[in-house]
């Protein structure tokens, strides 16, 4: 019996051959580390050892928050820093309503460490006004997107001046600017709402004293040129004993008066011009049994008292003592 032409035992050899070839196929692409294949190679079959089986690494799950949590000692050092920061803000927040007003403009008084409280209003400009001098290095805002800052410059040389403009674009907001100068920086809180401050300035007390004190030096110093120069030799009076009190075992002090005189107002002493600053006494005047402290300036290696006396004790610390006494012509 034939089948196209084959015979029939062909047919079912065939089919059987393809059954079991591709069952064969089937178990060898299984995954499986039981199976072991075989090769044909050589004289007969082979076998092939297994390879090594590699587990997979499980990889860590980046979205989870590795960081450990914070204990609880951080917890409190954490609160305990926020409650200091905060303490020690509003102690050095200075609010315009502090400030000194001339006119339109408010005044604050400039310390290094504060915070200036200022108000604005949408649709006004407020103009801060910096030192007269004073160059801009640097403004920075909080919210550069909801507030305009600009700056501008009047005047020139000794007088020229910067000017920042600060304007809200919206009522019931607020920010801080910081801005930096070649001479300081300045912290400021700012705030839109139905208060507008137009003018805003500092005062400088740590500028005005230093040049209230080289005022007055150089005032001194023209007055000490002045008397000098009225002072005649027939006005001057060299009648005054020095002498050291140095204890049982003598010695002598090494900032000694070399010599005392007068004009008739003021006195004189003059001491040496190796002097260090370490070793000035201080200058104290005896009126009978009292001994008390007597304002002096030293100019060089002088000291002028601006005053007469007619008995004076030098001292330097408790041990060193000089008197000097006035010697009343006969």
């Amino acid at each position: 019996m034939q089948f196209n032409g084959l015979p029939i035992k062909d047919v079912y050899k065939a089919f059987l051959v393809a059954i079991l070839g591709g069952g064969l196929i089937s178990v060898c692409s299984l995954p499986s580390a039981s199976v072991i294949p075989l090769a044909t190679a050589g004289d007969g079959p082979t076998r092939i050892k297994p390879a090594v089986m590699v587990q997979p690494q499980k990889l860590p799950d980046m979205s989870q928050d590795t960081e450990e949590p914070m204990t609880l000692k951080e917890e409190k050092d954490a609160l305990k820093a926020s409650k200091s920061i905060e303490s020690g803000t509003q102690e050095g927040l200075q609010n315009v309503s502090e400030a000194v007003q001339v006119q339109a403009k408010s005044f604050f008084s400039y310390k290094a460490t504060g915070i200036y409280q200022i108000y604005c209003h949408e649709g006004h400009l407020t103009d801060i006004q910096l030192q007269p001098g004073e160059d801009v290095l640097y403004i920075g805002g909080g919210d550069t997107t909801r507030w305009i800052v600009d700056r501008a410059q009047s005047g020139n040389g000794d007088a020229k001046q910067w000017h920042v403009y600060v304007k809200p674009m919206k009522s019931n907001i607020a920010t801080n600017f910081m801005i930096a100068t070649d001479r300081r920086s300045y912290q400021i809180r700012a705030r839109a709402g139905n208060v507008y401050n137009p003018i805003i300035g500092w005062t400088y007390p740590l500028d005005e004293k230093a040049a209230y004190l080289r005022r007055q030096a150089e005032k001194k110093e023209k007055e000490e040129e002045q008397i000098s120069g009225t002072v005649t030799p027939e006005k001057m009076n060299f009648n005054y004993k020095i002498e050291e009190k140095s204890g049982f075992f003598g010695g002598s002090y090494s900032w000694t008066p070399k010599m005392v005189f007068d004009d008739g107002q003021k006195t004189y002493i003059q001491m040496a011009a190796t002097m260090s600053s370490g070793e000035a006494p201080a200058l104290f005047v005896s009126d009978g049994k009292e001994v008390m402290l007597v304002n002096y300036r030293v100019k060089k290696n002088y000291y002028i008292v601006d005053r007469l006396f007619a008995q004076a004790e030098m001292r330097n610390g408790l041990k060193e003592i000089v008197v000097i006494k006035k010697i009343n012509k006969d």
